[in-house]
Formats: structure tokens, C-alpha cells, sequence
């Protein structure tokens, strides 16, 4: 439990400075950097819809194995001194994430009630949560389970 905590509270802390340090980490277009990811902003502010990718590695054809992925994705802007967070969270079991290959999503992420996002730059932090369960083989009693998690972070420009 303590682990887990101390855990979050470091990704919000990194997540916290990368947004204050905004655009200026930022490289401008021109000298090797880009303007990032697009998010559109719904009518109220309080939704950013993107498309985000996605890799996964398919179940090999034939194979007794089980998989299931998690998708989450998190978007932190500073806005004075005001943090807006916005949070989405999907499961293999709610929706199709992985079709085997590189592809991108399109997710809607909403911001905590309260806040809204403004126009302009933002982090983004993608995790992808892949589990992959083997059925036990004689004489183990206990099916194999093997979670691989990928995690990326980029800049994100909200219109």
C-alpha cells in the first residue's frame, strides 16, 4: 500500500513539473521538434478528445492463453496556478484496444468535475496495461500470469 502511494504520489510530482515547465521544454517547429499530439476540446472545456496509439502484442494463433489490456490516459495543464487533470480509463473487457498491431484510439478524456482545460499546451501520459494468463500445465496448480506495462508521455496541444 505504502509502495503504491509513494508511487502515484512521484507521477503526479513528475507529471506536475513537466507541466509547469510547459513550452518551455518544448522544441519549436523548425528545430527538430514537433507541435505534438492534437486534442480537441469539447464545447464545455471539460472533455479533450485524441487519438492515441497503441501497440499490443496478439495472442499467437492456436495458443490456450488469455489476454486482457487496460488503456489509461491522463492529460495535466497548467493554467496559472491552477493544475487541470483529466483522466480516462478502458478495458479490454469494455471495448476492443488491441488489434495486434500499431493502431491509435480515439478516447475522450474528461477532466476532474470542476476543472476545464483551456486552449493551448498540455502533458499527456499514455499507459498501456497488456496481461497474459497461461493455463497451468501438470503439475502446476496455478495458471501463469505475466503483465507487461508500457508507458509513454508527450506534448499535447489542446484546439
Amino acid at each position: 500500500m505504502v509502495k503504491t502511494s509513494t508511487r502515484i504520489v512521484g507521477a503526479l510530482a513528475l507529471a506536475g513539473a513537466l507541466v509547469c515547465s510547459g513550452p518551455a521544454l518544448a522544441a519549436k517547429p523548425g528545430k527538430g521538434g514537433g507541435p505534438g499530439m492534437l486534442g480537441v476540446l469539447s464545447s464545455t472545456r471539460d472533455s479533450v478528445v485524441v487519438k492515441v496509439p497503441v501497440d499490443c502484442d496478439p495472442v499467437p494463433q492456436g495458443s490456450t492463453n488469455t489476454k486482457s489490456e487496460t488503456l489509461s490516459v491522463k492529460i495535466f495543464q497548467s493554467v496559472g496556478r491552477l493544475l487541470n487533470i483529466g483522466i480516462f480509463s478502458v478495458s479490454s473487457s469494455e471495448q476492443q484496444i488491441c488489434t495486434g498491431g500499431p493502431t491509435e484510439i480515439e478516447v475522450t478524456v474528461k477532466a476532474i468535475p470542476g476543472l476545464t482545460f483551456q486552449p493551448g499546451p498540455a502533458t499527456i501520459l499514455i499507459k498501456l496495461t497488456e496481461t497474459t494468463t497461461t493455463p497451468p500445465v501438470p503439475p502446476a496448480l496455478l495458471p501463469t500470469v505475466d503483465v507487461h506495462e508500457t508507458e509513454s508521455g508527450a506534448r499535447i496541444d489542446l484546439h
